[in-house]
């Protein structure tokens, strides 16, 4: 946060390339140049205490919190699920809940974190959440090169992935789960393999008791018979509504094809986040 602010009164910021460590491209934080700012966070109370140091953006931002509730093996230096919950009430207070986005991401499926535990996780958080968020994301755990490694080594075996790299199939689903597609029909694929369908079925209807919409982010089935719409996480028609700007393309064409976000971008950096989580793909 620091070091955004930094950037925020020098007008500008400039973003290294994580694929070109030569190649930096110059951002203007300009209030003409921006419509508005999405942020993700694990801890929104840096946001909080720096509030009157965003200028004109502190109207102008929107934030997703991501707050899981998992064991201490897998998000080692996470701030803990109640004191997360604690500071996005005290965010919502200050500028509603139609600014926050609740992220329960990525739904990890693994021994020691079977179904079980996450149907009665996530109906704490949202009772919990529901009174200070706008809608709650999911999205099913991708595995990256040393993704399944990790978590076996910190006690979270045979690992299911809802996008297995290089389009094999999961090994524990081999028999039901298609291979990964990369083209826009990927979207409609069938909906997923037990335990996922029945797991996001009941994610969405308790979702809906708390009048949460839910929405995943760029998963390759067709989640809408569970009750769990595609959605962009940043949504460029919801934003220009709450912000008043026009509204910009439904779909940015640089993202995954799997991605419906609005055009943006990106000024975060890989390998500055300390939460150290086991299932991170920015670890490096």
């Amino acid at each position: 946060m620091d070091a955004f602010l930094l950037s925020l009164e020098s007008g500008f910021i400039e973003v290294r390339n994580p694929f070109d460590a030569r190649s930096i491209r110059r951002v203007s934080l300009s209030p003409a140049d921006v419509d508005c700012i999405v942020f993700w966070t694990r801890d929104p109370r840096p946001l909080l205490a720096n509030f009157n140091r965003l200028g004109p953006f502190r109207d102008r931002f929107f934030v997703h919190v991501t707050v899981t509730g998992y064991p201490r093996a897998l998000e080692p230096a996470v701030l803990h699920a109640g004191a997360a919950v604690e500071a996005v009430r005290a965010l919502a207070s200050v500028v509603g809940r139609a600014r926050i986005a609740w992220r329960y991401d990525p739904v990890i499926v693994a021994q020691g974190l079977e179904a079980d535990f996450h149907r009665a996780n996530f109906a704490r958080l949202a009772d919990a959440l529901g009174d200070s968020v706008s809608r709650v994301v999911v999205s099913l755990l991708d595995e990256y090169a040393p993704t399944r490694k990790r978590l076996e080594a910190a006690g979270f075996a045979d690992p299911r992935f809802g996008s297995p790299r290089h389009g094999r199939h999961d090994a524990t689903a081999k028999d039901e789960m298609p291979p990964m597609r990369t083209s826009r029909a990927a979207r409609r694929l069938a909906e997923p393999p037990e335990p996922w369908a029945g797991l996001l079925c009941d994610l969405a209807a308790h979702a809906k008791e708390r009048g949460l919409p839910i929405g995943a982010c760029a998963e390759p089935f067709d989640l809408a018979p569970l009750g769990i719409e595609a959605a962009p996480c940043i949504d460029g028609d919801s934003l220009a509504g709450i912000f008043g700007f026009s509204p910009p393309p439904p779909r940015d064409k640089g993202q995954r094809s799997l991605c419906r976000c609005s055009p943006s971008v990106d000024i975060g950096s890989y390998g500055t986040c300390p939460a150290a989580c086991v299932y991170c793909y920015a670890r490096r």
